[in-house]
């Protein structure tokens, strides 16, 4: 009597995935009142069976397996809801997914099957692993997109193996006296991809994104655009799981911008301990000498600059680099005490756009030995999590089980329309605005009436006072440029996109619009510099030189500038000042061969537009 009964389980509770809180408590109460009627393995076998719950014992037992079972128990953790995405879940639900399941087929493994998915059953890849996007091959101007030849080329998993044979023909055998090297280079070895989509294959491969695509996280509802970074905020911490916690991400090459205060206050508010992760630290100017005692400095410098981080414990603040792997240990000792192996919690990485979320996702998961991450190539950044510096990379939650039931998961950033980044679209102005690599600081002489030009996106003039020495903190692929005051505007006109630049091309330019102007007055010593001017998303120059300077700085409409006190206040004194040469910066001949590559690529562009137009004509 109670087989038949539980036979009927599955055809009754197991219809529609909405009906999964229904589902859990009927098998839970049903498994329990039939442990406790029948005595015997064999017997709670048999009704495991009888429910479709334990294939192995269906099968022992000859029962047939129960109409739709295949369909109705394919509940995929990785699939379904391991990348975070809450969907239609009511405000009871988990947000960002379900708890990973530790099955231990000598209790009540049949439970556990029917609430995720019987053990060792392949599951299809649904979501990029890259951005977390759903993947489709419907309209390639929404993210998730992938060209069907394409995905026919991967597993039903996701994976695809690639291995990198040698030139030439291979042999049976090799005469007598021939000498055999052996070649047993990585090169040669397995490589394991992961189902990516087009938009994130085109990132880590190519570093370009040829038009941006619509939707993702930053589609708030009825289809609209967010308009304030708040609402992405609450979107991202109501969909975190209770008694979570999270790792606040600030970009130490853009801090001011990069803190986000309205996160900090929604996690503190749902009580979340929350740890500030300072990365990018390897792109700091310090020398291996005296690296530790330089980097305490730094610390005590971000305590102070940020009301939000002075809240949180000392040991609490911790200075990594996603490149290197700097750091990463003190944070494992710090996550020891935040984390009971008996109590599994989530582990959330939120933070601004480009603060390097994801490619400190990466080599943590290396740090910790994470295996099914596929082949990473760090340093050219294929594979994994797409880190790139295109603002809104990751689109979803991306999630990944690690031991004992913990669970990592990178977040979407949280987007800033006060970062110049945000007026680039060029995948070339992107990559050479934020910083990846070491900064190498170049100090000029700057006298009253003389103009300090960025690229052709910012300038500094000096308008009054004496001599200044600024050092410019910027990634090496901008142009750095000094002239009087009375030419800036006849220089840009002729030499922008070509000879002063990011941005490479000349459209980008004239969409940046007029320059902005803002007066500072800053204060500076004969051997060191107390004050920063900091333009949001591109960089600041540290201020020297005896006496008050009143200084203008030129930026796009729209992005904010800084003065904040000096973070490497000692540059000057210990590189000393440069004399001024154009070659100096970012005017390499590999520069000069991408920009050559764009021109031609527009030239084609336009001849290939002109063509369609006139065989347009032609047709009609």
């Amino acid at each position: 009597t109670w087989s038949l009964r539980l036979q009927g389980l599955p055809c009754v509770v197991t219809r529609c995935r909405c009906l999964l809180p229904l589902r859990r408590a009927a098998a839970r109460s049903l498994i329990t009142r039939a442990t406790a009627t029948f005595s015997g393995n064999v017997k709670q076998s048999v009704i495991r069976a009888s429910i479709g719950l334990d294939v192995p014992a269906r099968r022992a037992a000859n029962i047939p397996s129960p109409p739709d079972a295949d369909r109705d128990f394919a509940v995929s953790g990785s699939n379904a809801s391991d990348n975070g995405d809450a969907g239609a879940m009511t405000a009871s639900e988990v947000p960002a997914g379900l708890p990973p399941v530790q099955i231990d087929k000598k209790t009540e493994a049949g439970l556990e099957e029917m609430v995720r998915a019987r053990p060792g059953a392949k599951q299809q890849a649904r979501r990029c692993t890259g951005c977390g996007a759903w993947l489709h091959s419907n309209n390639p101007e929404e993210h998730g997109f992938i060209p069907l030849n394409a995905r026919t080329q991967f597993s039903e998993s996701g994976l695809k193996k690639i291995k990198k044979e040698p030139m030439g023909e291979p042999v049976d055998w090799v005469p007598y006296g021939v000498e055999v090297q052996r070649d047993d280079s990585s090169k040669y070895k397995i490589l394991t991809r992961h189902v990516l989509c087009q938009r994130c294959y085109r990132l880590q491969h190519y570093h370009r994104l040829d038009a941006p695509v619509s939707g993702g996280f930053y589609r708030m509802e009825g289809g609209r655009d967010w308009e304030h970074e708040a609402e992405i905020v609450e979107k991202i911490v109501r969909r975190m799981r209770k008694a979570s916690l999270v790792l606040m991400v600030v970009d130490i090459m853009d801090f001011e911008s990069s803190m986000v205060p309205e996160l900090f206050d929604a996690c503190m508010s749902r009580q979340f301990p929350v740890l500030v992760v300072v990365n990018k630290v390897d792109c700091l100017p310090i020398s291996n000498r005296d690296k530790e005692k330089k980097l305490e400095r730094v610390k005590t410098w971000v305590r102070r600059m940020s009301r939000q981080i002075r809240n949180v414990p000392v040991s609490d603040v911790i200075l990594v680099s996603g490149k290197n792997a700097y750091g990463l240990k003190a944070l494992e000792e710090r996550l020891r005490y935040h984390l009971d192996p008996s109590e599994p919690k989530w582990i959330y990485v939120a933070g601004r756009v480009n603060a390097g979320k994801s490619t400190f996702i990466n080599r943590f998961l290396w740090h910790v030995g994470y295996k099914h991450l596929g082949t990473v190539h760090y340093k050219r950044t294929v594979g994994g999590v797409t880190r790139s510096a295109v603002p809104g990379t990751t689109l979803h939650f991306v999630s990944f089980p690690l031991s004992k039931g913990f669970r990592l998961v990178d977040t979407p950033g949280i987007p800033s329309r006060s970062q110049i980044t945000s007026r680039l679209t060029e995948g070339i102005d992107l990559y050479s605005v934020v910083a990846h690599r070491r900064l190498n600081p170049i100090s000029y002489t700057l006298h009253s009436g003389r103009s300090f030009l960025i690229g052709c996106m910012a300038r500094i003039d000096q308008v009054s006072g004496p001599v200044t020495f600024m050092s410019g903190f910027f990634n090496l692929e901008v142009t750095l440029h000094v002239c009087q005051i009375g030419k800036v505007e006849g220089l840009l006109d002729r030499k922008a996109a070509s000879f002063l630049y990011p941005p490479h091309n000349r459209e980008t330019y004239e969409k940046l619009g007029p320059l902005v102007r803002h007066r500072l007055e800053v204060f500076g010593s004969s051997d060191r510099a107390w004050d920063d001017i900091v333009i949001s998303g591109l960089g600041w120059v540290a201020v020297a030189g005896y006496g008050t300077k009143e200084l203008d700085v030129w930026v796009p409409h729209g992005v904010k500038v800084f003065r904040r006190p000096s973070l490497m206040p000692n540059e000057m004194r210990n590189k000393g000042i440069t004399r001024f040469h154009a070659n100096h910066r970012a005017r390499t001949p590999s520069i000069f061969r991408k920009k050559q590559a764009m021109v031609r690529e527009r030239r084609d562009k336009a001849l290939r537009d002109a063509l369609r137009v006139e065989q347009a004509q032609i047709e009609a």
